[in-house]
């Protein structure tokens, strides 16, 4: 994928994330809202801003996806961050952290 191309979805993922004025949604949420992106394009977004960048993460919860933005994702966007509870979801660790040398 052309990285520009990444780039406006990445931000049209986060502006969703701003608009809704939640840290947390449901993922059917933000692959309903808009018929400009296919569903596999939002996705490789949510996987860099997941990976790379690290501001937000997503995880099942009771049989529903949910993307949730991390302390630094909710910054980013001007959003106060919402601990769900303890059991919330870290953030992955980096590639080069979890390669064996």
């Amino acid at each position: 994928m052309d990285r520009r191309r990444l780039e406006q979805i990445e931000k049209y993922v986060l502006a969703f994330f701003q608009t809704q004025g939640r840290s947390h949604i449901l993922a059917t949420e933000l692959f309903h809202s808009t018929s400009e992106y296919a569903n596999a394009d939002l996705v490789r977004a949510l996987e860099a801003l997941e990976k790379q960048e690290r501001l937000l993460v997503r995880y099942t919860k009771d049989g529903y996806d949910y993307i949730s933005l991390t302390p630094q994702g909710a910054a980013s966007v001007g959003i106060e961050h919402v601990d769900l509870d303890e059991s919330s979801p870290m953030p992955h660790p980096p590639k080069s952290a979890t390669k064996s040398t």
